[in-house]
């Protein structure tokens, strides 16, 4: 029977992988055999591991519990502590992660004196590291601590310190850090890249990803986490609505909706196919429109599902569109003869056969924001009851009571006395409800297109109509 190199229990035996160890003299009783021999369902090494890996998590439960002398009366419900193959591939793939993210900082001394420093400095904290490792001696750094709490967070791992997973993941920390030292040192001396802690090496990292594809899976999609996203975060209808039209759009490039199945040159072949012609009618969209409206949308449910543990990698965290400085030829408001354009069209004698409604908000919507700075959809939804006095003030208050706002935040404003002037509050007077638009006449408006943004969209094109035709600036911002 051959031991596999690195792996303490696991056997070669003719064509079959065995897994297999002796249980200690003092607790044979409690397990009824002096060794425990298994079998296992494998025809490769990745395999074998994860076929283990149950019976190592057993074998280690049955073997705390028979020391605590409790074996007979636990049920199988506990969670067992991870094994040390498990915590090996969990600090690896840390340090994968670590040694990315110094790649990227492009770290490294300005000059000789600065990289002679820089080894002493090394060689100290190799010191320090290896110190701290061993449990009870001093150690003048509590990184080796940090890094073990942060693994055991974003594992939930509940292991506590006095148990042997702890220190198990305690030393695997320290030697990864040492590792990484060394690569450092390594760099720095312009030596070839080598490895020195073989729990470090390329074959490992390659077993871990063939135990990962081994492993069962239930697949996690990009509409779960699109689904998981929106419940937690509650954005706006209108942005839910658009950002699902975009997801879909890059399920139905991939081929395919598995979240786990998703690699970062899916999501740079997706950004370059965007900026090459995925427009409408085969145009290429502008880089901007690309980062700001479709990349977000994978970035934003990649970071929600990775910090929720739904997903191992965000395959769209390092992805970037370089937008180009776009050219401003003027000012983004509106100019003074703009402005004076609309208003002076507010007094206009509107068409015959257009709504009550519509005549209302053609007359008041721009005044209203002009004179309070207030967002067109604030105003378009604004109700009858939210237009009152306050002492000897009238006032509107802008509610999400009424619809979306900026912030989700009620606010009072008062108004201009030249609205009071003009006649707003008598306008008012002996209504309910919805002042620009009738409820009973949604036809198709909805959570993500409601009919206070249908009667912005209508006053944008009402002031394209009059005379405000620069593209460059937005009709109902100005």
């Amino acid at each position: 029977m051959q031991r596999i190199k690195h792996h303490r229990y696991l056997y070669r035996r003719g064509d079959a992988w065995v897994f297999r160890r002796a249980v200690p003299p003092a607790h044979q009783a409690a397990f009824g055999t002096t060794e425990v021999f298994v079998t296992l369902k494998a025809s490769t090494l990745a395999e074998a591991r994860l076929a283990m890996q149950s019976h190592l998590d057993s074998f280690e439960r049955k073997l705390r519990l028979a020391a605590g002398g409790v074996l007979e009366s636990v049920t199988g419900t506990i969670e067992p502590d991870p094994a040390l193959v498990e915590i090996e591939a969990v600090v690896r793939r840390w340090l994968a992660e670590r040694m990315e993210r110094f790649a990227r900082a492009g770290m490294a001394p300005e000059d000789e004196a600065a990289a002679v420093a820089r080894l002493s400095e090394l060689e100290r904290y190799r010191d320090d590291v290896a110190a701290g490792a061993m449990v009870g001696k001093p150690s003048r750094s509590q990184m080796n601590d940090w890094i073990v709490q942060a693994i055991k967070e974003q594992r939930s791992w509940k292991f506590d310190e006095r148990s042997a997973a702890h220190r198990n993941l305690r030393r695997v920390v320290a030697r990864a850090q040492l590792e990484a030292s060394r690569r450092e040192e390594q760099d720095i001396l312009g030596a070839p890249r080598s490895v020195v802690d073989a729990t470090f090496a390329p074959e490992e990292y390659r077993l871990d990803q063939d135990m990962d594809r081994a492993s069962p899976k239930r697949a996690v999609t990009l509409r779960a986490l699109f689904d998981g996203y929106v419940a937690e975060r509650d954005p706006a209808p209108a942005t839910v609505k658009a950002w699902k039209r975009q997801l879909e759009a890059f399920i139905t490039y991939l081929g395919h909706q598995d979240a786990a199945n998703v690699m970062m040159s899916d999501v740079v072949g997706w950004k370059e196919h965007l900026l090459t012609g995925a427009g409408s009618g085969g145009r290429r969209l502008s880089a901007k429109t690309v980062k700001d409206t479709y990349l977000s949308v994978i970035k934003t449910i990649y970071r929600w599902g990775y910090e929720n543990g739904k997903v191992r990698i965000n395959p769209a965290q390092k992805v970037s569109v370089l937008a180009p400085r776009k050219q401003v030829t003027r000012e983004k408001g509106l100019n003074d003869q703009e402005a004076l354009a609309i208003l002076k069209a507010t007094l206009e004698e509107p068409p015959p056969n257009l709504s009550k409604e519509r005549k209302l908000a053609r007359r008041w919507v721009p005044w209203i924001c002009a004179y309070s700075g207030a967002r067109v959809n604030e105003i378009t939804q604004l109700r009858a009851e939210d237009v009152y006095k306050v002492r000897d003030i009238w006032v509107i208050r802008i509610t999400p009571e009424a619809g979306r706002t900026k912030t989700q935040q009620a606010r009072t404003v008062a108004l201009h006395p030249h609205l009071i002037a003009q006649g707003f509050p008598a306008v008012v007077e002996g209504r309910t409800g919805p002042l620009f638009y009738d409820p009973d006449r949604h036809r198709g408006g909805s959570q993500g297109n409601p009919q206070a943004k249908k009667v912005g969209e209508y006053l944008a094109r009402w002031v394209r109509e009059i005379g405000v035709t620069d593209e460059k600036v937005m009709p109902n911002h100005g």
